[in-house]
């Protein structure tokens, strides 16, 4: 198995630096959320949603069939088109997949990584942790979390070196990314530092070489991942 070697790997310091959506629009959607742009509950007509993404009439539409589907918009003709809060089984069925995913794919990671790749990872996650304890509000380290928090679960999966899972998994952290960006509120900040700190307990089994600890390690950070999303409503 070929070892991940830390040379190799460039953690993303920004949002701008993870993979996009192969739906353009659906990523400008997310960014427009991000910004506080389309909070829940707005309705705009087609055309001011074409001028606040920078999008045309066609790839508008594609874009609005595929947030219907998810259920994140509400269009009703003559009406306009209402912004939604993710339904929680749409929340739920993402964090499923994805442990269904990354429970297998932590094994080969675990088994490939090298102490110095843990060690990086490790050294930013405290760093993230200490910035975000004293400035709370500052936007700028709150994105570089996010950013890592999607390299290091992307990170297990690019162990199976199967690419379309990857997609998917892309697929799936954006959805849920998405929903975060959506439900900020008083207890993000919170949210995200109880994050770091589970992911340093999986670093923490790996280094030990207890693949099923950290197999279990990562199942509770999904479980108490779900339930965050879920008291956010």
């Amino acid at each position: 198995m070929t070892e991940m070697v830390l040379d190799q790997v460039y953690i993303p310091e920004t949002l701008e630096e993870l993979p996009k959506h192969w739906n353009a629009g659906f990523e400008k959607f997310i960014q427009a959320v991000g910004t506080g742009q389309l909070p829940p509950g707005t309705t705009l007509t087609q055309a001011q949603l074409c001028d606040l993404l920078d999008l045309s009439l066609t790839p508008l539409r594609e874009t609005l069939v595929l947030l219907e589907e998810y259920g994140l918009i509400e269009v009703k003709q003559r009406a306009g088109v209402t912004i939604l809060n993710p339904e929680l089984s749409f929340v739920r069925e993402n964090y499923q997949f994805r442990i269904l995913i990354e429970e297998e794919a932590l094994r080969s990671f675990a088994a490939s990584v090298n102490d110095d790749w843990l060690k990086a990872v490790r050294d930013r996650h405290l760093m993230l942790i200490d910035c975000l304890e004293r400035e709370p509000d500052n936007m700028t380290n709150v994105a570089a979390f996010v950013a890592l928090d999607q390299f290091v679960h992307s990170s297990f999966v690019e162990a199976l070196n199967n690419k379309s899972m990857l997609a998917t998994h892309n697929r799936l952290q954006q959805n849920i990314r998405m929903v975060r960006s959506m439900q900020k509120n008083a207890a993000y900040v919170r949210n995200l530092l109880s994050a770091a700190n589970e992911h340093l307990a999986i670093f923490e089994q790996v280094e030990k070489k207890d693949h099923d600890g950290a197999a279990q390690s990562l199942r509770r950070h999904f479980e108490a991942s779900i339930y965050r999303a879920v008291v956010s409503y």
